[in-house]
């Protein structure tokens, strides 16, 4: 069960990071449940919902489609045979009226293992933990979809690191470019990087986009925190401004899950090709060549599979390979495949 664009008009980037993380989270539960473990915990940190149009089955929010996804997965496994299987929905929201719903949305699905929290997720964490690791052995799964950078990030980190699960972290990349470098923003960016004395590091970075360098900051502070061994994103552009609007930041001690972020965005990226091209399509009236041949041509210049990022990617493991004579590929794999785009490149991804 996937989004559908249309509950998007307006908004379709939040479709594309809806349909990455639904096809994530297919894939990972198929994972898991047939090796890994049982139990699988979706926390879902700042759940909403806001501004979705869905109002009869919250197919258009984070916490229904992860109910949708991770339910139709338990029940494919349970029907080839496999017993035991439970998942288990953990959800957050601060607002009082977006967790009115989400709470009205629980009670309409009281067969499904749910729990609601109210408030900041931040002062959540202890109780969250506890829901979760009352089953020795499950793995959690955590989205963190804050809608601005005005979190505390220290805790959250730790929450990371003790579970030892998986993140998918939204980083609203738009934001901060246009305002990171405003004094009246420095103590709300030092909260969000678990470091309140981030200026002297963000300026000594080379010259780059505020949002590139943020997101340094960030990755290095997670790694630091041990909230991630590998921390792979996915931009994710405004399809009717063709600007990047959010970073989609997997943090996982899997090189598995590393791979299965890249192949996954593959395929979302394919169809932000097509959203975009659809828009273009209806706003002109038009259509030139073939939509086939139009995603083609978006893919060969930008995305995992471009001629680009394949290079670059062939360049990086050779540069590896001479360093190290004999390391297997399968240990410098995840750490390529992580890596961030380098500047020279970057305008293609």
């Amino acid at each position: 069960m996937q989004p559908n664009v249309k509950y998007y008009q307006g908004r379709e980037q939040s479709y594309i990071k809806h349909l990455f993380l639904q096809k994530y989270l297919e894939t990972a539960a198929y994972k898991l449940f047939q090796g890994r473990s049982p139990v699988f915990n979706f926390v879902d940190a700042f759940a909403g919902p806001w501004r979705n149009t869905d109002a009869a089955k919250q197919m258009d929010t984070s916490f229904g489609l992860a109910l949708a996804t991770l339910e139709n997965v338990r029940s494919i496994l349970e029907g080839i045979g496999l017993r035991g299987l439970k998942v288990r929905f953990r959800f957050c929201e601060r607002d009082p009226d977006s967790f009115a719903r989400l709470q009205a949305f629980a009670s309409e699905n009281s067969k499904f293992d749910i729990k609601v929290f109210p408030g900041a997720f931040e002062d959540n964490l202890g109780a969250i933990e506890a829901a979760c690791r009352d089953i020795s052995g499950s793995f959690t799964f955590t989205f963190v979809d804050p809608t601005g950078w005005d979190v505390d990030s220290r805790p959250i980190f730790t929450f990371l690191k003790d579970l030892r699960g998986e993140v998918l972290f939204n980083f609203m990349s738009e934001h901060v470019n246009r305002h990171a470098g405003w004094d009246g923003v420095a103590a709300s960016v030092g909260r969000f990087l678990a470091d309140p004395d981030w200026k002297s590091a963000f300026e000594a970075l080379p010259d780059d986009s505020n949002e590139s360098k943020i997101l340094k900051l960030l990755k290095t502070r997670m790694e630091a925190a041990k909230a991630a061994t590998w921390l792979p994103d996915f931009a994710i552009r405004k399809p009717r401004e063709n600007r990047i609007k959010m970073r989609l930041i997997l943090g996982t001690h899997s090189a598995h899950g590393v791979e299965v972020f890249r192949t996954v965005q593959q395929k979302v990226e394919k169809e932000g090709f097509r959203v975009r091209q659809n828009i273009r399509t209806a706003e002109t009236g038009q259509l030139s060549l073939s939509d086939d041949l139009f995603l083609e041509l978006d893919a060969s210049r930008e995305g995992v599979g471009c001629p680009a990022m394949v290079g670059w990617a062939s360049e990086t493991v050779l540069k590896a390979v001479s360093a190290q004579p004999g390391i297997a590929f399968e240990r410098l794999a995840p750490d390529v495949m992580g890596q961030v785009i380098p500047p020279e490149i970057k305008g293609l991804h």
